[in-house]
């Protein structure tokens, strides 16, 4: 069953490192502790990024903002907006964010190094349209970033728009439609 819950609604945490916040959506634990968690965090201004030694991180961003992320040694460097592919990067890596004029939301899902490669996922839709069929025990997540889109699921149609998450946790065995209410609306879509 789809659960809807507003952004909003969801605890502010401060960065460990002080420079942020981040509202944590989800989070998967073992018994050997914390494996993955998907979040949003606001970048206030451009700042260092805490590191996180035995992860991977994915990173978007939601809106229509861009910032720019640059690996401290010069290693690398990328510009990331809305309408990017979510850009991957080692939680090692030293992350300074520049580029900030406004406030940004940016998505973010940490995933411990040891963690098989095709789980979790995070991928930027932007089609008109999306079906998927038998998503099994995964854990899916849907955070529309520009624009509405619609959800429907036999006989059950739901609207979403930013600033929500949807989540299933459910066994998925039915097909699944996502279509845009406008062209180049974008949504973000999580399997763990």
């Amino acid at each position: 069953m789809w659960q809807r819950r507003a952004l909003a609604d969801i605890p502010t945490v401060q960065w460990r490192n002080g420079h942020g916040y981040t509202k944590v959506i989800a989070e998967g634990r073992t018994g050997s502790g914390l494996q993955w968690r998907l979040s949003v965090a606001a970048l206030l201004k451009d700042a260092p990024f805490s590191i996180f030694t035995g992860w991977r991180r994915s990173f978007a961003l939601l809106g229509q903002e861009s910032v720019i992320l640059s690996e401290k040694n010069g290693n690398w460097s990328c510009t990331v907006n809305g309408s990017t592919p979510p850009f991957q990067f080692s939680g090692e890596d030293a992350v300074q964010s520049s580029g900030i004029v406004a406030p940004v939301q940016a998505l973010n899902l940490m995933v411990r190094s040891n963690i098989a490669s095709e789980q979790p996922r995070l991928i930027l839709l932007k089609k008109p349209a999306f079906t998927f069929l038998d998503m099994g025990e995964s854990q899916i997540f849907l955070i529309p970033s520009n624009g509405a889109w619609n959800l429907c699921e036999g006989q059950s149609n739901v609207r979403m728009v930013p600033g929500e998450i949807w989540s299933n946790s459910d066994p998925i065995s039915s097909r699944i439609f996502l279509t845009q209410e406008k062209p180049k609306n974008s949504l973000f879509f999580v399997k763990i």
